[in-house]
C-alpha cells in the first residue's frame, strides 16, 4: 500500500468512529480547541463495529490521509466482535500490532470515556439500561439510548474545556489493557493529538510501511 508524502501545513488525520456516541464525542471535542491546529480530522461514522474493517480498508487505500485511526468499543469478554476487528486491520498490514498504534479503545464502551469529563466512573458493562441512572446522575440526561442521537448530543453538549483537562487525568489513571474493565488508551492519543509535534504520525507510518505490501 503506498503513503501519500506529509505535508508542511495541516496534517490529515482519519478518524474512523465506531457509531454515533463516538462520531459525536470527537465532534464536540474538536470544536473546543483543545488539540493542536496542526492537525485536520476527518470523523466517519462506520456505523457499527461490524463495518469498521471495511472502511478502514477503504479509507486507508484512498490514500488521502497520512494516518487512518479507529475509535470503538471493546464491549463485554470475551470480546468476539472487537478482536474480529483488530485481526482484521492486523491482517491488512500483515503484522500482529498493528492495532496497537492505531485504534482507540474503551472498556467496556466509549461511554466509560465520556463520563470521564463528569467524575470518576468505572462501568463494568456496555449495558445502556444498566448505565442510564448513573448517565442521569451525572448529565441529567433521562433514559440514555445509545441509538438516539438527541441523548448523546443532550450529554457532549455539556462538556467543556475544564472538563476535558478533567476528563484528561481521569483516562491517564485507566491507561491499561483492553482486556481490563474500565479501562482506555485514549490518554496517550491525546497527548499525540495535542502535540505539536508531529513525529508520532511518521513514527506509526513508518512502523506500518515496514509490514506493508
Amino acid at each position: 500500500m503506498s503513503k501519500p508524502p506529509l505535508f508542511s501545513a495541516r496534517h490529515s488525520l482519519c478518524v474512523i468512529c465506531e457509531g454515533y456516541e463516538e462520531e459525536i464525542y470527537v465532534r464536540q471535542l474538536l470544536s473546543k480547541d483543545v488539540w493542536s491546529s496542526i492537525y485536520a480530522f476527518t470523523i466517519i461514522n462506520a456505523k457499527g463495529e461490524g463495518n469498521i474493517p471495511a472502511r478502514y480498508q477503504f479509507e486507508i487505500n484512498k490514500d488521502a490521509y497520512e494516518l487512518v485511526l479507529v475509535f470503538c468499543d471493546t464491549d463485554r469478554s470475551p470480546y468476539q466482535q472487537y478482536q474480529e476487528v483488530k485481526d482484521k486491520i492486523n491482517v491488512m498490514h500483515e503484522a500482529d500490532n498493528v492495532v496497537g498504534k492505531i485504534v482507540i479503545y474503551a472498556n467496556p464502551c466509549s461511554m466509560q470515556i465520556i463520563l470521564l469529563h463528569f467524575a470518576v466512573v468505572s462501568l463494568k458493562t456496555q449495558g445502556k439500561k444498566t448505565n442510564a441512572k448513573r448517565i442521569e446522575e451525572l448529565t441529567g440526561v433521562k433514559g440514555y439510548k445509545a441509538n438516539q442521537e438527541e441523548h448523546i448530543k443532550a450529554i457532549c453538549a455539556k462538556i467543556n474545556r475544564q472538563s476535558y483537562f478533567e476528563m484528561k487525568q481521569r483516562v491517564a489513571d485507566i491507561n491499561r489493557p483492553d482486556d481490563v474493565p474500565g479501562s482506555t488508551n485514549f490518554s496517550k492519543f491525546l497527548q499525540c493529538f495535542e502535540s505539536e509535534n508531529p513525529q508520532w504520525i511518521i513514527d506509526i507510518r513508518n512502523s506500518l510501511i515496514s509490514t506493508d505490501r
